[in-house]
């Protein structure tokens, strides 16, 4: 068995397109906290574009499995950014991280994530 690391913290950097891109996968035998994510639109014209970031869950856990956007085309302006979670996100084994935006390369998440050994 492989020894897992107590606690190790990652820094995540995408930039969004329309195509809807798992970012971040928790892997086996932590469970992942997001700390932090924020998505920027670093665009140079005046257009709002929008994005999505949503939680998935594969359907062979006990619930309800499948994708749940926490925001859906969320606006964000020019020069602007969005948190698009407020407080800390806990995932398990296999739950991802999706985000897309309506317009390519225009929009950057960066997240923090802190992923921690389970016992």
């Amino acid at each position: 068995m492989a020894i897992v690391a107590l606690n190790k913290f990652l820094t995540i950097r995408h930039n969004l397109t329309t195509v809807n891109s798992g970012i971040y996968t928790c892997p086996v035998g932590v469970a992942g906290i997001i700390i932090s994510a924020q998505i920027a639109n670093v665009s140079t014209g005046t257009t709002t574009y929008l994005t999505t970031f949503s939680h998935f869950r594969p359907s062979n856990f006990v619930g309800v499995g499948g994708t749940f956007d926490l925001v859906k085309n969320a606006p964000i302006p020019v020069r602007d950014a969005l948190n698009p979670i407020l407080g800390r996100l806990t995932l398990e084994t296999d739950d991802e991280i999706q985000v897309s935006a309506n317009e390519n390369g225009v929009l950057k998440l960066t997240m923090s994530v802190l992923e921690t050994a389970k016992g």
